[in-house]
């Protein structure tokens, strides 16, 4: 029992408890004088509208002329007294003889308080606070006015002991109110403190200091980046590993990024989406894989958590599933076209069209042999002639005519060039099925490609029949996060094309060529 004293629950217990007693201490003594104030006016005011009322009533004021004022006045007062639940509705003459009253046997007397004086002779109307001949009361005093002559005085009051005892009944009422509070505030105190605890896994502060440590030691140890952005995506964590990437010149110290727009690190679009997985970006130099992940608290997105990883031994493992997936493309794209195939020859001998039949399988069987008579006779490189292949296949698919042109390439490609080409070639051959593929008319969608082998290089030119490049994204098309297309993860396969041609001296190029769409030269060194 001694050790649970200095818990962090008991210790917030006592403080709410203490806080809700002061706050509850002080409201009530406040709204004791702010029930008061506003009873008070609300009757003064309540008052003083029915005195102008009642002195505004024609009948008041032509019952002065008659020989018994009294005999008209006291009726109408007595009933409209009984209908507010006013204390008393006295009407004076000038003389402050007294022509209503609630006890009768006063009419006739002199009206009692002194504060007749203003009304009389001023013609002001005011609310007073004065002792009468029935007591204490709060009174709404406004003259009686006829043809601009003041002629008497109405006078409607409300006792103070009644207005007490309403202020009494209210606040016993809030006083009531106020300890349900407490008894809530306490019964919150203890559910509060108990829910904390449960938020901290019942854990002390000290236990939660050692946690951190641990979670320190083990962010800087991590090989992988970590970085943890909030709802605002600023930089709420980040450790060893994602500071190199990001900064591997040690530009700025790495408290410099806490709090820093993730914008700045990013593309926006990266920056919108709430799940990345496995993105390959271009990173100050660097390929990296990135992934990204909502983080959540009671299905409530918090902020996101950014995963980062070089780009080394998984590139190789990548590429070798890109590959196995093109090839599974290809078998796809080839069992369609094929049976598509089958089905116009079926449909020939249908309608026994025999000899349309034999020249459609002849022409068919020569424009295939020559594209693999081509690239056997040519390619050194297995993996180039399947990637061309399916690429022809699945544009083909597509309605897209992709001619090979030319195809002159004797020269044995080693591991490095041969990734570098296939990863820049894939690219630029999508892009321009994805240049083509709107066009309307299929007579329209070409792209035609021709491999050249020179003294010292080696030129891949792809040209399409697409909308091309305008002029203002020349000088920026293989920059990070440039695309003429729209949407998300746009503007990265042209970069990483330019960066893994570079790596083994190679270039890409944006050229002129016969066709209307673009034209890139992919360049390799023999």
């Amino acid at each position: 029992m001694k050790n649970w004293f200095h818990t962090i629950t008991f210790k917030m217990i006592s403080l709410i408890s203490v806080l809700i007693i002061f706050i509850c201490g002080t409201f009530l003594y406040l709204l004791q004088d702010h029930i008061r104030n506003m009873t008070e006016n609300q009757m003064a005011t309540q008052a003083l509208n029915i005195a102008s009322t009642i002195a505004s009533m024609s009948e008041i004021i032509e019952a002065f002329d008659s020989e018994n004022p009294s005999e008209v006045i006291q009726p109408i007062t007595t009933k409209i007294q009984q209908e507010i639940g006013a204390a008393f509705i006295v009407i004076g003459n000038k003389e402050g003889t007294r022509y209503s009253h609630p006890i009768p046997g006063k009419i006739g007397g002199q009206m009692i308080g002194g504060d007749n004086e203003d009304v009389l002779v001023n013609g002001k109307s005011y609310v007073s606070k004065t002792r009468g001949s029935l007591g204490l009361s709060i009174r709404g005093k406004v003259p009686l006015i006829k043809n601009n002559e003041i002629i008497g005085v109405v006078s409607v009051g409300f006792l103070a002991k009644n207005i007490d005892h309403m202020i009494q009944d209210s606040f016993k009422r809030w006083l009531m109110y106020a300890a349900l509070l407490f008894s809530f505030g306490i019964a919150g105190a203890f559910l509060i403190s108990f829910y904390i605890k449960r938020l901290l896994f019942n854990m002390e502060p000290v236990q939660i200091a050692k946690l951190y440590e641990q979670h320190k030691i083990i962010l800087e140890t991590t090989m992988e980046g970590i970085l943890a952005v909030g709802p605002d995506r600023n930089i709420t964590t980040i450790n060893h590993s994602a500071y190199e990437m990001i900064d591997p010149n040690k530009k700025a110290p790495l408290s410099k990024w806490m709090g820093t727009d993730i914008q700045h690190i990013f593309t926006r679009e990266i920056a919108l989406r709430d799940t990345i997985r496995n993105l390959e970006i271009s990173l100050d130099g660097s390929i990296i894989i990135l992934n990204k992940a909502p983080l959540l608290e009671k299905n409530k997105q918090i902020g996101s958590l950014y995963t980062m990883r070089n780009k080394t031994d998984i590139q190789r493992i990548a590429d070798e599933l890109k590959q196995a997936k093109q090839r599974a493309n290809m078998q796809r794209a080839q069992t369609h076209e094929y049976a598509n195939k089958l089905h116009i020859i079926l449909g020939l001998l249908v309608h026994k069209k025999y000899e349309e039949a034999i020249q459609y399988i002849k022409r068919e069987k020569n424009i295939q042999g020559q594209v693999k008579k081509m690239l056997n006779s040519n390619s050194k490189s297995p993996l180039l002639f399947a990637l061309i292949q399916g690429k022809i296949t699945e544009a083909a698919e597509l309605g897209i005519s992709m001619e090979l042109k030319e195809c002159h390439l004797s020269s044995t490609l080693n591991a490095k060039q041969e990734e570098a080409l296939l990863t820049a070639l894939g690219n630029v051959l999508q892009n321009a099925i994805e240049a083509v593929r709107g066009i309307k008319h299929s007579s329209l969608k070409l792209i035609q490609i021709s491999i050249d082998e020179y003294k010292d290089r080696i030129l891949f030119e792809i040209q399409d029949s697409g909308h091309g490049v305008s002029e203002e994204l020349y000088a920026t098309l293989f920059a990070r996060g440039v695309s003429t297309k729209e949407g998300m993860d746009r503007g990265h396969g042209l970069a990483i094309s330019k960066q893994a041609l570079q790596s083994v001296g190679g270039e890409i190029l944006l050229d002129e060529g016969d066709l209307p769409g673009a034209c890139f030269l992919i360049i390799l060194p023999r």
